[in-house]
């Protein structure tokens, strides 16, 4: 019998065997009686949601993807839980130890020594018959109240009469660390479930890198996860996983060319792991291949096809550099990078020394090929017109200790440079020495970059 039927025959009976009455008395009685039968029908429906929520939870396969706290409107808190297959279930708690209902026989669930979710009430194992009643997914939760007050408690297909009505909320907190949601039930026990790791958004499934070397890459995983190489390393390549959670990292020495696949461990430890393959690919382009010549008192000679030139040995002088070293560079055809960091040479870049202006050669002609210059260590100044009209000299790389100096005229026409590279402490000296070319004054790359 529906609840407010039940309290509406004894409004009745009531009235009938009373010899007289205030009427106004009477309806106050029933309007006050209404409240608490909507309060009464609200609970109850609220408390059979929570069962059947805290069901859910227990009975679930599937992985928790995301808990999101909520609100109802009349102020109970709770938290949504979403899954990655079935549809989202919300739990609502009991806050600060607030319960709606007043009967000491509360509904809850605990866990046996077996594993196995069963129902309580007040605490202990609900049994009918003498046998305890599990939580099974898929029973249906109905709560109705009996004529005398008690309240008719149905689970599945077992039946349970309560006195008065149980606490509402068996729930009374969720918390998440790392990857595992923790639910707190009222009498203490817990309820443990792990949330889904989405593992391809942490480990790409392809590595490459533009030369040859070194490459460390920060993988941030979840707190507690752990990366595990499962693969010996592949001839030529050096591949190594260290630290775990969010200090993980992946250290890959490339090779001049080639790839490699790998496979990879990655798991939270406790319910989740995952096997992952990654390929490697090393730089189509090896990087600069440097052609040395050694520097002995004549003239340098390029070879046929030599694009990057490296100079080492020992130059007196400037008239020496310009005419044995620097002209054979900037005459030769396709010569784009120049290294002279191990040319032993203490003096300046002398004027003209890149500048195409010797007898034969008309001066409207300019070196068009000439890209990078690494100038020696014991440079002591630049010169007048030392690199004028290197119309594709990008980059002008400068490793004295000191800083050097040089003469206005020395960049002009390098409509191309962008970057004249110096010492990290000399920046701010050269770009106030240099002050036409201040936005060009960079920190030397460290090696890698």
């Amino acid at each position: 019998m529906k609840l407010k039927s039940i309290l509406c025959a004894v409004f009745a009976a009531t009235l009938l065997g009373s010899c007289s009455y205030d009427d106004g008395d009477l309806w106050d009685a029933v309007n006050g009686q209404e409240e608490r039968i909507s309060a009464l029908e609200k609970w109850q429906k609220t408390v059979v949601e929570q069962l059947n929520s805290l069901q859910g939870i227990i009975t679930a396969t599937d992985y928790i993807t995301d808990v999101e706290k909520v609100t109802k409107e009349d102020g109970t808190e709770g938290y949504k839980i979403s899954f990655l297959h079935a549809a989202p279930i919300t739990l609502f708690y009991n806050k600060d130890g607030e319960v709606s209902g007043t009967n000491e026989e509360s509904i809850g669930v605990d866990k046996g020594d077996d594993g196995k979710w069963y129902w309580t009430l007040g605490g202990e194992p609900l049994q009918i018959d003498g046998k305890t009643v599990y939580v099974n997914s898929g029973d249906d939760i109905k709560m109705e109240t009996n004529q005398d007050g008690s309240t008719k408690l149905t689970i599945g297909d077992n039946t349970v009469t309560i006195p008065a009505y149980p606490v509402a909320h068996p729930v009374t907190g969720v918390t998440q660390s790392g990857n595992i949601v923790t639910i707190t039930l009222n009498g203490g026990a817990t309820i443990e479930l792990p949330k889904y790791i989405n593992w391809s958004g942490y480990l790409s499934a392809e590595y490459s890198k533009e030369t040859a070397g070194e490459e460390i890459y920060s993988i941030i995983l979840p707190e507690g996860c752990i990366m595990r190489m499962l693969d010996t390393n592949p001839s030529n390549w050096t591949i190594g996983v260290t630290g775990s959670g969010n200090n993980t990292k992946l250290r890959v020495v490339y090779p001049v060319t080639g790839e490699a696949t790998v496979a990879f461990l990655l798991s939270d430890g406790e319910t989740q792991s995952v096997i992952k393959t990654v390929t490697f690919k090393a730089a189509t382009d090896p990087g600069i291949q440097w052609t040395a010549i050694e520097y002995t008192g004549a003239a340098i000679v390029i070879p046929d096809g030599a694009s990057s030139i490296k100079v080492t040995g020992t130059c007196s002088g400037a008239p020496d550099f310009r005419d044995h070293i620097a002209t054979p560079l900037k005459t030769a055809s396709g010569v784009v990078n120049i290294d002279l960091s191990e040319l032993v040479y203490s003096a300046a870049i002398p004027a003209n020394a890149f500048y195409i202006n010797l007898p034969g050669i008309p001066e409207k002609d300019k070196n068009t090929s000439i890209e990078t210059i690494i100038l020696p260590k014991g440079t002591i100044n630049i010169f007048n017109l030392a690199f004028k009209n290197c119309v594709a000299l990008k980059s002008v790389t400068i490793l004295s200790t000191a800083t050097i100096g040089y003469n206005a005229t020395a960049f002009e026409g390098c409509d191309a440079l962008e970057s004249i590279f110096v010492a990290t402490d000399k920046v701010e000296a050269y770009k106030t020495g240099w002050s036409v070319l201040a936005d060009k004054i960079k920190p030397i790359p460290e090696s890698g970059e």
